[in-house]
């Protein structure tokens, strides 16, 4: 009898063993179907952070809930325990962790910024999992592309399976930019605060504009077009035959000679303006890089395929953005024509970032963190100028600087791409979790396997040093400065900068509790850096946020005054929705508040941020019946969440700082997507904002209207809790 249980016990063992081992696989294999099996060695997409203003320093977004893998903690288990090139063994959790961070963006952040659904999101994890697998198995004995679809796929079936309900629509999702190569976009919109193209070029023609301006980018399935959304109705040039009739605006960019398309009309400040980008590439958001000088440029770098890591590089300012962007020649080179700056050359990476270099006879560079120079994977940093013209063989690649320190090849080399890089004048900033299990110990690894690591704690900061190419069209002179180890979980990423100073390695995160959120503060520059707590301090006490302030990206912004300030600038937004209200109703509402905090940006770091303006707005829509098929022709139906309407996509817009109303201090702008040309601005007016205009849109046919009231925001119990709607 003995002897019969043991035989069926281990038929049991024997039979679950198996089952673990082929049935998950089986099962996603037969459910999902392959992914693209394209260049090895290449890394996926990234995230990536862009500046919307001169004046800010950085975006938290990720609703303070950290960016980490959502897969079980038994998930290891499913996975092969099998060491890389250089026997280092990585969970899962740990492996794909640059695909979750990645996924957790596109979830909270995917539908109200690129107009990403679910599908979208698990198909992009699913696409960076495999290259993932790929490359970390590259050099194993067992790096074939055939487990690496199974690894994916069962990637994908957890995070389905366990993470399925967090994906936000437009009930909860929130406007906040994070992906260099929007593929999958059929269609987003992106504002940029810059400096006015032509008041210091014609003063007393735009004497009553303010300093700043907002554009709208609108990119239509990679056709572009961009509007000054803030711009005063004034032409740039009056009407005219004569093609030598130059204004002033258009020979400050270059024009000698008026084209054909600029005959004949009257062209607008605020006028709708096709960009002409090179075609056949799938463009992004454009950076925005403010010199040494206080210059803007508006910079893109767009993909060709996913096949390759070859991008084009293109450079603009506004001035020529609102003229005339029309090239001579249908390429991406300087030989396209003279309007814009093109270049077109292999980064050895998916997601290159412009940097201006100072004393550089090229100010600006195309840079990137690529593992593919070595065959150990080492980091490698890569650079080429972003502008001069590519002549003779190999001058259409980056040229790499490889970082051989043992701390950077911890992880092979994959942690340097999972957080947002920093970019300065002459320095550029990375974190670099480690991936591998930090263990020596056989019993705490198997723990690990068993029951998991949920968090990455441990990594790296790497703060590489950038100066001019020694030699005439080498690579730029790149030094690793400083590796900052760290003990500190992903549950506080990301980390962002508090400051644009370069050697400053103070970071600021958010973290969301069940009902508030905190405001934390990381200085690398210490030794053994740890969080934090920053106080917020309103009506004379410290005050807890609600959790729902971080749902909106937080703007970190430094003032350029003579004595510069620090100010954190938080919004939150609830649609009033009102229960059996009919689906044909023609008006809806939404509350949106906003809160800034101050304190001198050289102050020290422990002292307070304090409340100094606040505000509670109050907007109202109303539009025509019987128009349901259009976003802006509906109130929003809570059963329905993927579909849009006026109050949801305001509640989700982005939100702007900058000096682009006329008067002192930075006004808050909101971008509205059903009057396109007539955002929401608010006015500061002593401890509280006002709106620039209360109504906008207009009576029709068809009818839409837009108004907007607000009042002081001043009281800490009503920050610290959710919105209260106040009855029509």
């Amino acid at each position: 009898m003995v002897t019969k249980v043991v035989r069926w016990s281990i038929a049991l063992i024997v039979l679950a063993a198996l089952v673990l081992t082929y049935l998950p696989s089986y099962i996603t294999d037969s459910i999902y179907k392959n992914v693209e099996d394209i260049t090895d060695g290449e890394m996926p997409a990234t995230v990536t952070a862009f500046q919307s203003g001169p004046d800010v320093v950085s975006t938290i977004g990720g609703s303070g809930e950290g960016l980490n893998c959502s897969l079980p903690p038994w998930a290891n288990i499913l996975f092969d325990s099998e060491g890389d090139s250089r026997q280092k063994r990585h969970l899962v959790l740990q492996r794909f962790r640059q695909a979750c961070v990645f996924h957790d963006l596109c979830y909270r952040h995917g539908l109200a910024t690129y107009g990403y659904n679910q599908n979208d999101c698990d198909r992009i994890l699913q696409n960076a999992a495999f290259r993932l697998c790929v490359y970390i198995r590259n050099g194993s004995h067992d790096s074939g592309a055939a487990r690496c679809q199974s690894d994916s796929k069962l990637v994908l079936a957890g995070v389905s399976l366990g993470g399925y309900e967090a994906y936000r629509g437009w009930d909860r999702s929130t406007y906040f930019e994070f992906d260099s190569d929007p593929s999958r976009s059929n269609g987003f919109q992106v504002s940029r605060v810059v400096g006015h193209p032509f008041k210091a070029i014609v003063p007393a023609k735009y004497a009553g504009d303010p300093d700043q301006v907002i554009l709208m980018f609108e990119n239509l399935r990679s056709n572009l077009a961009v509007t000054c959304i803030t711009c005063a109705e004034v032409p740039i040039l009056d009407w005219t035959t004569d093609p030598n009739a130059v204004s002033a605006e258009l020979r400050s960019v270059g024009v000698t000679r008026l084209p054909d398309v600029l005959l004949r009309r009257v062209p607008m400040l605020t006028e709708t303006m096709p960009v002409w980008l090179p075609p056949r590439r799938r463009h992004a958001a454009p950076h925005l890089l403010v010199d040494g000088t206080g210059r803007d440029h508006l910079i893109w770098m767009s993909r060709n395929n996913s096949e390759n890591s070859v991008s084009c590089i293109v450079g603009a300012d506004a001035a020529r953005l609102l003229t005339n962007t029309s090239p001579i020649r249908d390429l991406c080179s300087v030989d396209a024509g003279p309007s814009l700056t093109r270049v077109e050359i292999d980064m050895f990476a998916s997601s290159p970032l412009p940097m201006e270099v100072p004393g550089s006879p090229d100010i600006i560079y195309a840079t990137s963190i690529s593992p593919q120079k070595t065959r150990e994977h080492d980091l490698s940093f890569c650079s080429r100028s972003a502008s001069r013209k590519v002549e003779g063989t190999g001058d259409d690649r980056s040229k790499c600087v490889t970082f051989t320190d043992a701390e950077v090849r911890d992880g092979a080399g994959l942690g340097a791409f999972q957080n947002f890089p920093l970019v300065r004048r002459g320095q550029q900033i990375y974190f670099a979790r480690d991936l591998a299990q930090r263990t020596d110990s056989p019993l705490t690894a198997a723990w690990q396997r068993a029951f998991g690591h949920t968090f990455s704690p441990d990594g790296a900061l790497l703060v590489i040093d950038v100066a001019p190419p020694p030699v005439d069209r080498g690579p730029l002179s790149a030094k690793l400065k400083k590796i900052v180890r760290f003990d500190i979980d992903d549950r506080f990423d990301p980390m962002m900068p508090i400051t644009r100073k370069v050697d400053d390695l103070r970071f600021l995160s958010l973290e969301a509790t069940k009902s508030s959120v905190h405001l934390r503060m990381i200085d690398f520059a210490k030794d053994n850096p740890s969080v934090g707590n920053v106080q917020l301090m309103m009506s004379n006490g410290e005050v807890d946020l609600d959790r729902s302030w971080a749902q909106r990206p937080m703007l970190v912004v430094e003032t350029r005054d003579a004595r510069p300030k620090t100010r954190l600038v938080f919004s939150r937004g609830e649609i009033a929705v009102e229960p059996g209200k009919p689906l044909s109703a023609t008006t809806e509402a939404l509350t949106l508040q906003t809160l800034v905090f101050e304190r001198d940006a050289a102050a020290p770091s422990n002292t307070p941020f304090v409340k100094s303006a606040g505000a509670a707005c109050r907007i109202v829509y109303e539009f025509e019946p019987d128009r349901t098929d259009w976003p802006c022709y509906r109130a929003f139906d809570p059963e329905r969440t993927m579909r849009a309407s006026p109050a949801t996509r305001m509640r989700a817009s982005q939100m702007l700082v900058g000096r682009f109303i006329q008067g002192e201090g930075h006004g808050i702008a909101f971008p509205d997507l059903c009057l396109k040309s007539e955002p929401i601005v608010l006015k500061p007016q002593g401890s509280t904002f006002v709106p620039l205009s209360e109504t906008a849109g207009w009576k029709g046919p068809p009818r839409f209207q837009r108004t907007i009231t607000c009042e002081p925001l001043d009281a800490a119990s009503v920050v610290s809790h959710p919105i209260t709607q106040k009855a029509p």
